[in-house]
C-alpha cells in the first residue's frame, strides 16, 4: 500500500447515512450479484445493530442542532469542552425522543416511537446477552423505522446540510427505494396469509413482536401467523398489554371471561382496527365494551 492511511472523517449526519446504507444495501438487501440466497441470522443481526446506531446518531444530530447541550445525560452539567472532546455521557433514546418532541418540536408519533424503541430493545439484546427473532418481525420493524427515517432525516436535518446536502439527498432516494423493496416482501407475506387468517378477524390482533395484524388468540398456543411467534394464552394477554396498550389499566376487564380465565382485553381486532372491544385470550370470545 502506497500512501498515507486516511483519518477518520464522519461528521454526525455523514456518520449516521454509513451505518444506515450499511444496514439497509449491504446486509437487508445488497446488490443482486452479490445475494444468492436469503439473508442469514447474521446478516440480521448486523442489520439491526447498524440501522439503531443510524437512528441513534441521526436523532441525536437534530438534537445538536437544537442545541449542543440537549444530547448529554445532564445537559445542566454539560460543558463545551467535554462535547467537542466526545467525553459525556449522552442521553438514551427515550430521552432523546422526549426532547426532539417536548423542546425542538419533532412531530414523532407513538406508533413511531413504539417501532424506534423495539429496535433498541432488540439491539441491547444483541449486544449484551444474544437474541432469537424470527426474521419476518425482524423485517417488518426494520420497515417501521425505515419509513420513519425517510420522513425524518430530509424534514429535520436536509436543510442545514449545504456542504452534504447531495450525498444526503442520493444516499436517501438509494435507501427509499430499496425500503420499498423490503416493504413490498412484508406485504407480500400478509397477503400470502390472507385465506389463512380468513373467518378469524374477530380474534385477530395486532403482533406485539412484529407488528402485523396477525396474532390469533383464544387457542393454546396464542401465535403470530407472520412471524410465527407464540405464547400461552396469559403470557400473550401480557406481552400485548405491556407492549401495544402500554400498560394502560383502563384496557383491563373489570370481569372475567366465561371460561373462568382473567385475560379479557380492551383491543382493536382485524375485524374493525377502530372499534374497540373485550377479547379473552384464553377462549377468544368477544365482548362489547362496558361504557
Amino acid at each position: 500500500m502506497n500512501g498515507p492511511r486516511p483519518d477518520m472523517d464522519f461528521t454526525p449526519v455523514r456518520n449516521g447515512m454509513d451505518y444506515l446504507t450499511s444496514a439497509v444495501l449491504q446486509y437487508l438487501v445488497p446488490p443482486p450479484h452479490v445475494r444468492t440466497r436469503p439473508i442469514d441470522d447474521r446478516e440480521l443481526k448486523y442489520a439491526v445493530l447498524h440501522l439503531q446506531a443510524a437512528t441513534e446518531v441521526l436523532l441525536k444530530a437534530r438534537l445538536v442542532r437544537e442545541h449542543w447541550s440537549l444530547v448529554f445525560k445532564d445537559p445542566g452539567k454539560a460543558t463545551r469542552l467535554a462535547f467537542e472532546q466526545g467525553k459525556f455521557e449522552s442521553c438514551d433514546m427515550n430521552a432523546t425522543m422526549d426532547r426532539l418532541t417536548e423542546i425542538a418540536n419533532v412531530p414523532i408519533t407513538p406508533k413511531q416511537r413504539a417501532a424506534i424503541k423495539a429496535l433498541a430493545e432488540t439491539r441491547n439484546a444483541l449486544t449484551h446477552y444474544g437474541h432469537t427473532a424470527n426474521a419476518y418481525a425482524v423485517e417488518a420493524r426494520a420497515v417501521a423505522v425505515l419509513n420513519f427515517l425517510l420522513d425524518f432525516v430530509p424534514l429535520q436535518l436536509h436543510p442545514v446540510l449545504s456542504s452534504e446536502a447531495e450525498f444526503v439527498k442520493e444516499t436517501m432516494e438509494s435507501v427509499g427505494f430499496q425500503v420499498r423493496r423490503i416493504e413490498s416482501l412484508v406485504k407480500m407475506r400478509m397477503q400470502e396469509l390472507t385465506k389463512e387468517l380468513q373467518g378469524l378477524e374477530e380474534r385477530t390482533v395486532i403482533c406485539p413482536e412484529c407488528r402485523q395484524w396477525a396474532m390469533v388468540v383464544g387457542a393454546d398456543p396464542v401465535a403470530c401467523r407472520f412471524c410465527l411467534a407464540s405464547w400461552e394464552p396469559n403470557a400473550a394477554a401480557l406481552q400485548y398489554w405491556d407492549d401495544v396498550l402500554k400498560g394502560e389499566f383502563e384496557a383491563l376487564a373489570t370481569d372475567p371471561c366465561g371460561c373462568g380465565d382473567d385475560l379479557v382485553l380492551l383491543v382493536n381486532t382485524a375485524a374493525d382496527k377502530s372499534e374497540d372491544v373485550g377479547l379473552c385470550f384464553a377462549c377468544g370470545t368477544l365482548y362489547e365494551r362496558k361504557v
